[in-house]
């Protein structure tokens, strides 16, 4: 839609310049200044012999100085070596002057040819004049001058370029360079003034993606500073043992800083022994001898690339940036240069390659390579086959590196499984040219990888080209649909490609054309991982140089940039101004928000209203949409109903309107890094999807989350939720202890049978999936504000700031001390009561079934993981990654892990400390806690009813009482109500207590209304007998009495018609006429009548020569003689079993009719005998004074 980017040219989309770059002018200045001190210099010698001649190089010596210090304070060691020479050469001249010309004893001479003939010539060597001797040195100090501006060209962006001669000889293959490889360490300049270590190590090492393909060399240096700016000096030559021919085209050097330091013998004194200021790993390196131990810390790295885009190998001197210390320095391809945030203070080191004869370049790669040789997989032995399956799905570890040889050996009988292929790559030995060819061949001859398998082949251990670009046709086949589920990570793995223009940047781009959603996300992920407020702000010195992960994260902000200016080159007119205004509104929200904090806590929300109305009239004027969904356009916003959360950094509850004034509710949030959250909600997505393919609907609700700048974003408010922390303190401080408050909260929210069976089966659902989802993510800090219900039942965890199992801490001890939260007040939704139920049975198969479903896909949860460990999220590192897949139970079986699930489930309800662990959250939220009584809903009904909705009461009258019992005795009032058009009248049935609310309400909305009080619910003595309830019969009655006798507006008003309403409890079966009813009003049991002997569900497995039996749950079981609930266990055999050999038992499960086993009973025998067997199970009831009672059983012949 726009026609300026049709001349759009690569300079338009650099990023702007990351640090002050030397100007031409001032550089020109400076060397103008050289060549004048040069010719003074030059013309004093040419003046000829005289006593009072003074030959002074001290004006060139600080020219060079100057051209140092602009250049950042960097002088080489030929600088140094140049002007050494030229000052003894004036010193020498001096005398030579004083003593005359027949004293002069240099060495240094010229050639003259006297004749030549053929392959000889005769040549007559003279010595220099002091006029050439100086002449000669000056050219030296020009050549260093010159040399040094070519490698600082090389390193930083100037305005400038130096000329350099290019030899036009023909390029020379690497293939005929046998030599090994050599780098020279020079120096390290402008150390930080707080270094103080005795000595400095430099190791050295040559890496393949992120695997080392030499062996580890390390260059010492002492503490000295030398050089007309202060450096440390190694100037060490290092030959690898690899050939040059032997380099892969991705092939980097990686060289790593280490200060030492000396630790004092015991007792004494070493002051030297204390210095160093710097971070990063530490470790014992010296020896233990009388000098004392050497501990090594860890001070920076540097890194290069062997070869440039255009496949040239680098020759020559390189000045490289160190970064602060990280473990990602092994990972992804070597810091483009110009891409350091800082200038002029950080330490840079000096190397040198030396010259191979020529420009030596990578051969471009084969084309129309003959296809791999395929075998056939069942020609190999089946233990070998079973062998190859295992490694090729579970990999194989560093420890067993013999299965990493066959997969390799055997590679060509794999190739019908396509998920093989990651890990036979990985296995190869080489990537070096001679190689390629095999390699190649392999990738084009596999099976297809599917766009999610294709994912593995981003992380930064496959670095060659052809395999990323094969990888990225493969994803490219992804809908766009998924393509976003995945957009994080693939930005990500853009940070691994070792060139900017790759097949995968063109791919973000290409699919951003295709879809405005995913030029949407992606416009907010790039914007998110550049500094500033603005894509065009680059990283502020000042702010970020002591933050290490900023800093290092700083080296792909270029690539960064580059992507975000292609962007919006590519998207149009209307998307960019789109994109900006999208920005803008997000600047002046984070500009509120702080505002916000910074106020008094009385003058909150009213600042809050102002700077919210400027936020609306740029809406008004310019209609945006909100980040978190480009189809969540919105125009304004409702200023009058916006508010802020009472937590830490309180959050900005805004509620925008739309096109059509439907209101979008909306967080902003400052002060807290949402990217932890963005991460786990995309997981939790994932495995809900995961989950839906298998034909598994866990009712999962999630929430957009969209990181907007540093520490800022916005995040999508759930409607029609509560935290469950206000659902249990309705019950008071100690509400997180009571078994009811979720079951009556939802029984409130949805007053018919139907919807409260439905809430329970929502609840049951979702309580699965975020207990399986939580406990794999290791979400910690989960207090009863973090997990929200909605009133349809949905369970839904919120705030992720702490995952993959790093803990929140009180004091001293852990306050996540379960697999995850599942509390008993949970339980009695799921069981529909306090007593175990066929229902838990179905929650914990759910459990088991999500779990397993997650392990089957869970290489695919590593992957992700593992893409996002550069990016900067806390936490998300190769340790988090290790945590994901230890959740994982790798090593199990599904019987195994499902079992082993089920007793986290029971290891969960049964642990006290997270109800304690809500209770003292409670404790702590009462001082923030401002919920006030809106007077309008009753407690027990939250919502309005209407005469409309229900129809015209006729009649309602008292027609007793009875009395119930659900863990506590109560009476309850049965009330008969009449209504127009309705020939059945309703019973409901209500408390005094709920009586006396009715009533105060009704006096709050009709003061003037004349209405017979009820008497305070407060009873001196016990309330709840059967006298209290007798004497409150009369005094109800006589209040419909008045109540009806009102007039219609009091009588027929909106409150009588909500108290009036059934709700769940009356819509249950129950007897008016009984004086006593048993049981629990919002437990809905199962209509199906009770199975003479109950059932068992039992599954089996054959795997590995293994039958595996799992016994999972056992249903209606007959109680014992006594009327008790068994303690029961289940026995099995493979009959015939006369020895009884083949006996397995499960664990007892006491005094329940119901019981859920989960174990697993193995027997390790070959199929052909299983075959012969019968699976012979009973369940017994176990007592340890008498005979162990039999329940029941049955035969199963394994043969069908």
């Amino acid at each position: 839609d726009d026609a300026q980017d049709a001349e759009l040219r690569h300079e338009h989309l650099l990023p702007k310049e990351t640090s002050n770059a030397i100007g031409y002018d001032d550089l020109m200045i400076l060397l103008e200044t050289l060549e004048a001190e040069i010719e003074k210099l030059l013309s004093s010698a040419e003046d000829g012999p005289s006593g009072r001649t003074i030959l002074s190089c001290s004006g060139v010596i600080q020219a060079v100085k100057a051209i140092c210090r602009l250049l950042g304070e960097l002088d080489t060691l030929d600088i140094a070596k140049a002007i050494e020479d030229l000052r003894t050469c004036c010193d020498h001249g001096q005398t030579v002057y004083s003593y005359g010309e027949d004293k002069q004893t240099y060495s240094n001479g010229s050639l003259a040819i006297v004749s030549e003939s053929g392959d000889y010539a005769e040549v007559k060597l003279r010595p220099r004049t002091i006029v050439e001797q100086i002449r000669y040195r000056c050219n030296e100090v020009r050549n260093s001058i010159q040399g040094l501006l070519e490698i600082y060209t090389q390193a930083f962006r100037v305005n400038f370029c130096v000329n350099v001669p290019e030899y036009t000889a023909n390029p020379i293959s690497i293939c005929n360079i046998s030599q090994s490889v050599m780098v020279n360490v020079s120096c390290l300049h402008r150390p930080p003034v707080g270094w103080s270590h005795d000595e400095y190590n430099l190791g050295v090492q040559i890496y393949h993606g992120a695997r080392y393909i030499s062996e580890p060399y390390v260059v010492q240096c002492s503490n000295e500073l030398s050089g007309i700016y202060p450096r440390l000096t190694f100037n060490s030559w290092i030959m690898f043992r690899n050939p040059v021919c032997t380099l892969p085209r991705e092939a980097r050097l990686v060289l790593v800083l280490y200060g030492c330091i000396r630790e004092p013998v015991d007792g004494t004194t070493d002051a030297s022994a204390g210095g160093g200021g710097a971070a990063g790993a530490s470790g014992p390196v010296g020896d233990d001898s009388a000098r004392g131990r050497m501990t090594q810390i860890e001070l920076g790295w540097s890194s290069i690339q062997f070869f440039d885009f255009e496949r040239k190998m680098i020759q020559g001197s390189y000045l490289l940036p160190m970064w602060p210390p990280t473990t990602d320095k092994y990972f992804g391809p070597a810091p483009s240069k110009g891409t350091y945030p800082i200038g002029g203070s950080f330490p840079i080191l000096g190397i040198e390659i030396p010259s191979y004869g020529g420009a030596v370049v990578f051969p471009e790669p084969i084309r129309n390579l003959p296809r791999a040789v395929k075998l056939d997989f069942h020609s190999l032995d089946r233990n070998l086959q079973q062998e190859l399956i295992d490694t090729a799905e579970q990999g194989y570890s560093p420890d067993k590196l013999e299965k990493r040889e066959v997969l390799w050996e055997k590679r060509h009988y794999l190739h019908t499984f396509p998920h093989a292929l990651p890990k036979i790559l990985h296995a190869a030995h080489s990537w070096d040219y001679a190689c390629l060819a095999d390699l190649h061949a392999l990738l084009k001859s596999w099976t297809a990888l599917s766009p999610v398998q294709a994912l593995e082949l981003l992380l930064p251990r496959y670095p060659d080209l052809e395999v990323r670009r094969q990888a990225v046709e493969w994803i490219s086949a992804m809908p766009n649909d998924e393509f976003i589920d995945y957009l994080p990570q693939l930005l990500q793995a853009l940070k691994h490609d070792t060139y900017e223009g790759s097949p995968l940047a063109m791919l973000l781009l290409g699919k951003s054309l295709e879809s405005p959603r995913i030029a949407h996300h992606l416009y907010w992920l790039l914007l998110h991982s550049l500094p500033g407020e603005a894509p065009q702000n680059i990283l502020e010195t000042a702010g970020h140089a002591g933050d290490e992960v900023l800093m290092n994260q700083a080296r792909y902000h270029r690539r960064n940039q580059l992507m975000l200016r292609a962007l919006l080159a590519i998207c149009g007119e209307k998307l960019t101004a789109r994109f900006l205004s999208q920005n803008m509104m997000c600047k002046r929200l984070g500009e509120v928000a702080q505002s916000v904090k910074l106020a008094k806590e009385s003058h909150r929300l009213t600042i809050l209203k102002q700077g919210l109305e400027s936020v609306n009239q740029m809406l008004i004027d310019n209609p945006t949409v909100l980040p978190l969904e480009p189809g969540a356009e919105v125009t304004g916003v409702v200023v009058r109903s916006c508010n802020y959360f009472n937590s830490n950094t309180l959050p900005l509850k805004i509620n925008f309107s739309g096109p059509d004034r439907v209101v979008v509710p909306a967080i902003f949030k400052a002060g807290d890094d949402l990217q932890q959250d963005s991460l786990t909600i995309q997981m939790v997505r994932i495995m809900d999807k995961m989950w839906l393919r298998e034909g598994l609907d866990l009712k999962m609700v999630t929430f957009n989350c969209v990181p907007t700048a540093y520490k800022r974003g916005m995040i999508e408010l759930v409607s029609d939720s509560e935290t469950l922390r206000k659902i249990q303190v309705e019950w008071g401080v100690t509400g997180s202890f009571k078994d009811k408050s979720i079951a009556e909260w939802l029984a409130k929210q949805n007053p018919s049978q139907l919807e409260y069976q439905r809430a329970v089966e929502n609840f049951t659902r979702s309580c699965a999936g975020y207990s399986v989802a939580t406990y794999i993510l290791g979400i910690c800090d989960r207090h009863n504000d973090n997990i929200m219900l909605k009133t349809s039942g949905h369970l839904f965890h919120i705030d992720f700031g702490k995952f993959l199992g790093d803990a929140q801490m009180f004091g001293n001890f852990k306050r996540d001390r379960t697999p995850f939260v599942l509390t008993s007040d949970m339980a009695y939704v799921i069981n529909g009561g306090d007593r175990p139920s066929a229902k838990f049975h179905q929650f914990v198969d759910l459990c088991c079934t999500a779990f397993n479903i997650v392990r089957r896909h869970g290489d695919l949860l590593l992957h992700m993981f593992a893409l996002m460990t550069t990016s900067g999220i806390p936490g998300v590192t190769v340790e988090a990654v290790n945590y994901v897949r230890n959740a994982l139970l790798p090593g199990q079986s599904n019987p195994e892990a499902a079992a082993t699930f089920a007793k986290m489930i029971h290891i969960s309800l049964k642990s006290w400390f997270t109800q304690f662990n809500f209770f003292l959250h409670n404790i702590a939220q009462m001082k923030f806690s401002s919920e006030t009584d809106d007077g309008e809903l009753l407690s027990f009904i939250p919502r309005v009813y209407t005469m409309a909705q229900d129809g015209r009461l006729k009649s309602v009258m008292v027609h007793g009482f009875q009395k119930r019992y659900d863990q506590e005795k109560y009476y309850t009032y049965i009330l008969k109500v009449t209504r127009q058009n309705q020939p059945d009248p309703a019973y409901l049935f209500r408390s005094y207590k709920e009586f006396c609310e009715f009533h105060q309400k009704l006096c709050i909305h009709f003061p003037l209304a004349k209405l017979h009080s009820l008497p305070s619910g407060i009873h001196v003595g016990r309330s709840n007998v059967k006298v209290v309830a007798e004497r409150r019969l009369p005094e109800i009655r006589q209040f419909l009495i008045s109540l009806f006798n009102s007039a219609d507006e009091i009588a027929h008003s909106d409150l009588v018609y909500t108290f009036f309403h059934p709700l769940l409890r009356d819509q249950q079966e129950a007897d008016i006429h009984a004086a006593k009813v048993k049981g629990n009003p919002a437990a809905i049991e199962d209509s199906q009548p009770p199975q003479l002997g109950g059932k068992i569900k039992i599954s089996l497995q054959y795997h590995r020569d293994t039958l595996i039996v799992m016994i999972h749950h056992a249903l209606s079981l007959p109680t014992t003689p006594n009327g008790q609930a068994p303690n029961t266990y289940v026995k099995v055999y493979l009959k015939p079993d006369g020895s009884k050999t083949t006996k397995r038992k499960t664990k007892v499960v006491r005094k329940n009719c119901n019981p859920s086993f989960m174990e697993t009973l193995e027997y390790r025998l070959p199929i052909e005998f299983i075959q012969k067997k019968v699976l012979h199970v009973t369940i017994w009831s176990h007592d340890s004074l008498q005979e162990n009672a039999f329940l029941g059983g049955f035969e199963l012949p394994l043969a069908e």
